[in-house]
């Protein structure tokens, strides 16, 4: 169950479920297969909330202490990834609030439903295709935080709109608000580039 030899050889294949249980025996080896068993998605996760690779990395550390300290509180019930994801989307919630670079995240007239223009396609669906990857990837980068910050909730952390509404502190009927309005300003950003 050690990791593997340098090299880029992937460590031993199990399920991330199997790692905890041996963490709570104390296992030192079965927390650092955990850690790099989890560390990708979860660095992918905190780059797109927080929008930097330094920032994603110094979050993913701190995740995995704040892990390490609550896994007694880990229901096997559910699924560890999804746990500690959520554990990382609250550290980063966070950071975006402390940062205050735009005072409040999200204003209340974010939320009024009565002044949204009309619904058009999604440019979610068609850009995650293959070739278009990488630019919409950039230009969700380039997203001030709450806009990316439910994007990247919903679509990257596959998280539900209720949970999303408990992180960013709205009530979950705003969260569908505020995801159109990133994907408008998402749709926005790519038509610039060039891109639809």
């Amino acid at each position: 169950m050690a990791l593997a030899e340098a090299g880029g050889a992937a460590i031993d294949r199990q399920e991330p479920e199997a790692l905890v249980a041996r963490v709570a025996l104390g296992d030192r080896e079965a927390f650092a297969d955990l850690f790099f068993a989890c560390s990708e998605p979860l660095t992918r996760l905190c780059r797109r909330l927080l929008g930097s690779d330094e920032d994603a990395k110094d979050a993913r550390s701190e995740v995995f202490l704040r892990a390490r300290e609550a896994l007694a509180g880990y229901d096997p019930a559910r699924p560890f990834r999804t746990w500690l994801l959520a554990v990382a989307a609250h550290h980063c919630i966070d950071q975006l609030r402390r940062r205050a670079v735009e005072g409040r995240l999200f204003d209340a007239a974010d939320l009024s439903a009565d002044a949204l223009p009309s619904a058009a396609p999604s440019p979610l669906g068609s850009a995650l295709a293959r070739e278009r990857r990488e630019q919409l990837l950039a230009a969700l980068d380039a997203l001030p935080p709450r806009h990316r910050a439910p994007l990247v909730l919903r679509y990257f952390a596959e998280l539900p709109y209720d949970a999303i509404a408990e992180l960013l502190g709205v009530r979950a009927r705003d969260v569908g608000v505020l995801l159109f309005r990133a994907k408008l300003r998402l749709r926005e950003a790519l038509s610039e580039g060039g891109l639809q």
